[in-house]
């Protein structure tokens, strides 16, 4: 009978503990770069470097870049990057993102397919640069400024 018992509170026990209801951790939005914050720095350097999976960055930036005026020198503040699956601003809108305003973009979330996607460049003048082929990684610096030219509006 005391063993009945025994077996009884364990098994309400256990049930309680597996009805009872958790809530679910909810997702860490993303971070990304706004029109007018200056938290970010470096502009012009390649951004993955640091701001990669185990890197000495606070964040694992999945896209980052700079953009720069025509003179290619001065960062261009607070434009727009839009990321389309059709050249020159054609297809699909995947995602946008704000300049900051010291002319650096960035972003946490997973927005570049595989595939990657085409971006088009807005000024806060309205003038519009596009890039020709698919962006094939997130790093912008990586070769806009070294091997390429730098991401510029005007």
């Amino acid at each position: 009978m005391y063993q009945r018992l025994i077996c009884f509170i364990f098994t309400l026990i256990f049930l309680a503990g597996a009805c009872s209801k958790k809530e679910p951790i909810p997702p860490i939005p993303p971070v990304s770069s706004k029109h007018g914050d200056t938290l970010s720095h470096n502009n012009g350097q390649a951004c993955l470097i640091c701001h990669t999976s185990g890197g000495p960055g606070p964040n694992y930036w999945v896209v980052a870049g700079s953009v720069f005026l025509e003179d290619l020198i001065t960062p261009a503040v607070n434009g727009t990057v839009f990321f389309w699956t059709g050249q020159s601003g054609t297809g699909n809108l995947e995602a946008t993102l704000e300049v900051d305003g010291n002319g650096n973009f960035y972003t946490t979330a997973s927005i570049l397919p595989g595939d990657g996607l085409y971006p088009q460049i807005q000024g806060i003048s309205g003038n519009v640069q596009y890039m020709p082929i698919k962006a094939p990684n997130g790093n912008c610096n990586s070769c806009h400024g070294t091997s390429e030219q730098p991401i510029w509006v005007k």
